[in-house]
């Protein structure tokens, strides 16, 4: 078969290629493109293309791609396969702008991707979202996060960077922000109240204000978040208006600081499913500071709160236990937090009226006192599918009585008790209560979907 004048189609692999066609039996095209370079042709007939002039089509496409910054052509282009050639040949380091105004190919811009960050894996998202979000995400992301403080321009780089990519953010990751250098008072990071405010289509938001490489503009508080930050930041949040996730991970936040947060999210994030705040040492004043600013009618959409490490104790966990009440969460995670057996009694009361569905308590000095209300808990609620309270001191004894009633439970699906004083036998007779649960749960959906299998062929 002749392929000389083709261009493969960038969705065909090179190995579905190989399953359908014998090297030796085909004629590839006479250019070094994708489709050449990465199949491996035998060294005679490798040669003998090599000798080959190349063809009119080529020699214009090939023009077209060398002066493609001064007269950018591809949708004028009408056959599949000259684009694909395009494609295959554009140079990924020209301007960003006419690059994203011209192309939305996923097979250019997943080329783009890998080739600027070599490093890094090719993402299996990407066949989930197209490559250029993701490629605009992760231009954006270090931008913001190799941007000095006084290199901030709102009017300037920013702006040009909002024009080109603002579009295409759905999901933004800043791992780190540059401190303030040393000559100035104050530690202000650059404002994130313009850019965010300016990404209309933001759904999922992971920040944090510490800071990776500080080299010689090391300071006293340089990883902390200033008064300036935390009104900047609220500002954007607040007009955050399609924001579905937030995640604020190890930056410390102060109590008054958790007010203008939990208003901001309030205000502007009416969509608002997931809330995270990792690592962020926000004690007990923290947590009644956050809960006052809400109302009962706040945060009605929110399914899943992760407080993991913010040194909440028992007082805390009953401040959050009162509110939550009014919230529809699925999944709570109160993990490496010392809230002790009171305050878990505390989260155990309030979960009997809450839909929750998973709960982790894994490391929250919780003791065998507990054990009462745990086995009420299993007996009682009919939603929840995991429990995780690993590394606790429970004992043997409350084992136990676990052992007694688990069988109770139909719905539990996974039940974590690694290091708290159970041997290793029990724990693996409870992994085989849910098994059973997971294996009963399959046969009756297997058997549901059959019958409503066989009432819509009565209806036929």
């Amino acid at each position: 078969m002749d392929f000389t004048y083709c261009e493969f189609p960038s969705t065909v692999s090179i190995d579905t290629f190989k399953a359908y066609f014998n090297l030796t039996d085909v004629k590839l095209p006479k250019v070094g493109d994708k489709s050449v370079d990465t199949i491996q042709i035998p060294s005679e007939d490798q040669e003998g293309q090599t000798n080959q002039a190349k063809s009119l089509r080529h020699l214009v496409l090939d023009a077209i791609v060398e002066n493609w910054s001064e007269l950018p052509l591809y949708r004028q282009l009408g056959r599949r396969e000259d684009r694909n050639y395009l494609l295959s040949h554009l140079d990924t380091q020209m301007p960003l702008q006419l690059l994203s105004a011209h192309i939305r190919e996923d097979f250019f811009w997943q080329r783009c991707y890998g080739q600027r960050w070599r490093s890094a894996s090719l993402q299996v998202r990407g066949r989930e979202r197209p490559w250029i979000n993701i490629y605009m995400e992760r231009h954006v992301q270090e931008f913001i996060e190799n941007m000095p403080t006084g290199d901030y321009e709102q009017e300037g780089n920013v702006q040009v960077v909002l024009d080109i990519c603002a579009a295409y953010i759905n999901q933004l990751d800043i791992s780190f922000l540059q401190p303030a250098p040393p000559t100035t008072n104050a530690n202000d990071h650059i404002p994130l109240d313009y850019l965010l405010s300016n990404l209309p289509d933001l759904r999922q938001l992971r920040l944090s204000y510490s800071t990776k490489t500080v080299g010689c503009n090391y300071q006293m508080g340089c990883n902390q978040l200033t008064v300036r930050d935390i009104l900047h930041l609220t500002k954007g949040l607040s007009q955050c208006y399609e924001l579905r996730k937030f995640c604020l991970h190890n930056t410390k936040l102060m109590p008054y600081q958790l007010r203008f947060l939990a208003h901001s999210l309030d205000k502007g994030c009416h969509h608002l499913t997931e809330m995270s705040l990792l690592h962020c040492a926000v004690g007990d004043a923290g947590i009644r500071c956050f809960l006052e600013t809400c109302g009962k009618e706040s945060f009605g959409t929110l399914t899943v709160l992760d407080l993991t490490n913010n040194k909440i104790t028992e007082e805390g966990a009953y401040i959050l236990s009162r509110t939550l009440r009014h919230v529809p969460l699925k999944k709570l995670v109160l993990r490496l937090n010392p809230i002790q057996s009171d305050g878990a009694a505390a989260i155990f009361n309030t979960l009997q009226v809450m839909p929750i569905k998973e709960l982790d308590l894994g490391t929250c000095g919780i003791t065998e006192t507990i054990t009462k209300l745990f086995m009420m808990l299993i007996c009682q609620h009919t939603t929840l599918l995991e429990i995780d309270l690993s590394n606790n001191s429970l004992g043997e004894d409350f084992g136990k009585h676990l052992i007694k009633i688990i069988g109770c439970n139909k719905v539990l699906e996974r039940l974590d008790l690694r290091n708290t004083g159970l041997s290793l036998d029990m724990r693996r007779k409870f992994q085989d209560f849910m098994i059973e649960n997971v294996d009963r749960k399959k046969h009756e959906a297997f058997k549901q979907k059959q019958r409503d299998k066989f009432k819509a062929m009565m209806q036929l």
